[in-house]
């Protein structure tokens, strides 16, 4: 398995001197997942974390300035998921490439179909704070970073550079962003007339980059909701 090496610039995370403000921390963060999941960062107010938390109002101030503190705290534990390669891969055997991605987007489409609110608001942080924008985009290109390494081994004849097989990589990655947000984000409801299952979405995307980067099929054994794109060879005419 290939290590990332570099990690995301970090944000500065909030410290609890006891073993109780710690769980305080833990019940306010999550009391904010699920009012940033229902309502967005725009609508949230204090009062609805510390309810749905359980505590006293006063006890928001004394582990955070403001809202903002605390979204960007829950929104860069959400990041820490996309990089844990060794979590992400665990079942993966030995040399199926096939497994290896779909275990990736699989990860993806879980996150964006079980909590939409959640990544709709990280396009929100991002557009409005720039530090969060970059541990962003940061994290997506690490996400691809195992593969780029990669790319000069798989394919020796193209003679890769370590920006090209990036470049190569990040566009084949960046194909799947604009249906997960119309599908789970903005309910496009063209797209969604026939509901799909995450495992179908997960598939769907898998097969679309393995085709875009070995312009070959995965394996047939390997599809179930995609099996017809095997017939999807240009013909001459």
């Amino acid at each position: 398995m290939t290590k990332i090496t570099n990690s995301i610039p970090a944000a500065k995370a909030v410290k609890a001197k006891t073993a109780k403000g710690a769980k305080a921390i833990e019940k306010l963060k999550l009391a904010a997942m699920v009012v940033l999941e229902r309502d967005g960062f725009h609508k949230m107010r204090i009062g609805d974390v510390t309810k749905e938390a359980g505590v006293a109002a006063g006890l928001f101030y004394h582990y955070f300035s403001d809202l903002k503190t605390l979204t960007l705290e829950v929104l860069n534990d959400f990041l820490v998921r996309f990089q844990d390669l060794e979590t992400i891969e665990k079942d993966v055997p030995k040399g199926d490439w096939y497994a290896r991605m779909y275990a990736h987007h699989l990860l993806s489409v879980r996150s964006h179909a079980e909590h939409p609110g959640i990544m709709r608001c990280m396009e929100q942080m991002a557009d409005e704070d720039e530090a969060f924008a970059g541990r962003w985009r940061s994290s997506k290109r690490q996400q691809l970073q195992w593969l780029a390494a990669l790319m000069p081994k798989l394919f020796p004849e193209a003679g890769f550079s370590e920006h090209q097989a990036l470049m190569v990589v990040y566009t084949l990655g960046g194909t799947g962003e604009g249906i997960l947000r119309d599908y789970y984000i903005n309910d496009d409801v063209e797209l969604k007339k026939q509901q799909l299952s995450i495992e179908e979405m997960a598939e769907l995307l898998t097969v679309t980059f393995y085709r875009g980067l070995f312009l070959e099929n995965p394996p047939a054994d390997k599809l179930a909701y995609t099996a017809n794109l095997q017939a999807m060879v240009r013909k001459e005419y």
